[in-house]
């Protein structure tokens, strides 16, 4: 109940955390989700130290706590995150596990948040109701799915492996619905995780007390790890500035230093992000949910359980990165699985891999919002992505591809790929911070409108010319 005690301290005007907040120059928002993120932590040790062992329980303290977070950040607003649970397990009562229950809790679900987004947003980054509305949005949504799945597994049609592993049999208990929703290391930011993954948790399938010294110490290097990269985030925005970016003197700089700048600017942005799910990745393996099987062993080695099953966060694949796919691959990846297994390959049916990508990155974009920055980055991507996939199938098989990555030569060209990487999410990523078109569109003129000039022409200028060359190499080295 420490989120009410703080909210009654803040109504009568004595919390500390307007103060801290002015002192680190935060907002107050700010900090409260900070604060609550971190709580998750303890959280964990106390519920496997005095909790656990009350299996009834269980679920009403994953509900109470997360409640208790929920007022404290949003107040009376919480009411907004139970309304789509108590929904879902209405019309899965009504209607059954079946696919117009599917297509009800899409509708329902996209609508509630949309019209959340209309009513809160601004063009500053707004922390309200509508930030753990989102995550619960895909957690219902694949819900429904995954009971969806279940059904039809029970009728002995064909679903993916991977469908299989979260499909449900049974349909959730009320209690265990709420704490599905409510769980306080994942309610705020996410990582979403599957309903099947929470009754594997809550019905000690998973072998915390066998793996409790591996489960710590891998909880807290984590979390050592988002108390790091969160200290990196706050160093790199004072370096690098969007209000810098935004300003006069800007534009006096060369385009070349407004590109490299940018830049760095996007890749210390993301670390805000980075920070945030690390942080949640160690309280939710504090919890003993992020089991994820056992690591390969050789006969005689005792058995080691892996915890990364909820990482949402590759982080040598992301400061690795040389292309935009290795990003896609490694940042918010719980959320790339949802996109992957619940929009991407249910398109299936159109017969046409582009356009799913494209109806799949628009989805996700008016997931964010209703901003058109949203919809110019994820349109950024797609075009990125399309053009890297073509490049790559071009030139991976070539002669002189194959020889600079065989020479010393690969240490000049990982350095342009790393470049072109940094610079170039820069460029995708300024439209997502700051949303609204005449402040975007203001600042891409400032470069020149780069990434339309590099990735657009594509199909129908660069890639018949690359063709071309291609060919004409390979004649000649014959």
């Amino acid at each position: 109940m420490i989120g009410i005690f703080l909210s009654l301290l803040g109504w009568i005007g004595l919390s500390p955390v307007p103060f801290f907040a002015y002192l680190i120059g935060t907002t107050e928002p700010a900090l409260k989700l900070l604060l609550s993120i971190l709580l998750g932590y303890p959280l964990g040790v106390i519920y496997n130290d005095h909790f656990k062992r009350h299996v009834r329980f269980r679920n009403l303290f994953f509900i109470i706590t997360g409640l208790d977070i929920a007022i404290y950040n949003f107040g009376w607003s919480f009411y907004n995150n139970l309304i789509p649970g108590l929904v879902i397990y209405a019309t899965t009562k009504m209607f059954g596990a079946n696919g117009l229950n599917v297509i009800f809790t899409m509708v329902f679900n996209m609508t509630y948040l949309l019209v959340g987004y209309v009513n809160t947003e601004s063009e500053d980054y707004d922390i309200t109701w509508t930030m753990p509305q989102c995550v619960l949005t895909l957690k219902l949504i694949a819900l429904s799915f995954d009971l969806w799945d279940g059904q039809r597994m029970i009728r002995g049609r064909q679903i993916s492996e991977t469908n299989k592993v979260t499909a449900l049999i049974t349909q959730p208990t009320f209690e265990g619905l709420m704490g599905f929703i409510y769980f306080p290391a994942c309610f705020l930011v996410g990582p979403i995780f599957s309903y099947k993954r929470y009754i594997c948790f809550i019905s000690n399938e998973f072998p915390v007390e066998k793996d409790y010294e591996n489960l710590t110490n891998t909880a807290f290097k984590r979390l050592l790890q988002g108390l790091g990269y969160l200290i990196a985030f706050q160093v790199g925005i004072s370096v690098f500035s969007m209000k810098y970016m935004m300003s006069d003197e800007f534009w006096e700089t060369s385009i070349f230093y407004r590109h490299f700048y940018s830049g760095l600017w996007a890749h210390f942005a993301l670390y805000k992000y980075i920070s945030c799910w690390l942080l949640t990745e160690a309280s939710c393996i504090r919890f003993g949910l992020s089991f994820n099987g056992y690591e390969n062993y050789h006969p005689g080695d005792s058995v080691k359980a892996k915890w990364d099953g909820c990482s949402n966060i590759k982080l040598m694949r992301f400061e690795g990165a040389t292309k935009f796919q290795h990003y896609i691959d490694s940042f918010n990846c719980n959320t790339n699985h949802f996109a992957a297994e619940y929009i991407y390959k249910r398109l299936k049916f159109l017969g046409n891999r582009n356009l799913s990508q494209f109806l799949t990155l628009l989805f996700l974009a008016l997931w964010h919002g209703t901003r058109s920055g949203y919809y110019m980055t994820f349109f950024n991507e797609f075009i990125i992505i399309y053009m890297e996939k073509e490049f790559e199938h071009i030139i991976s098989n070539t002669d002189a591809y194959k020889k600079i990555w065989n020479s010393n030569a690969k240490y000049l060209l990982y350095g342009f790929l790393k470049t072109y990487t940094i610079v170039f999410m820069g460029w995708s990523l300024i439209p997502f911070d700051l949303k609204v078109y005449n402040k975007w569109y203001n600042l891409y003129a400032s470069l020149y409108f780069s990434g339309f000039l590099v990735f657009l022409p594509w199909a129908f200028v660069y890639k018949p010319v690359l063709i071309k060359l291609v060919k004409w190499y390979n004649r000649s080295d014959k």
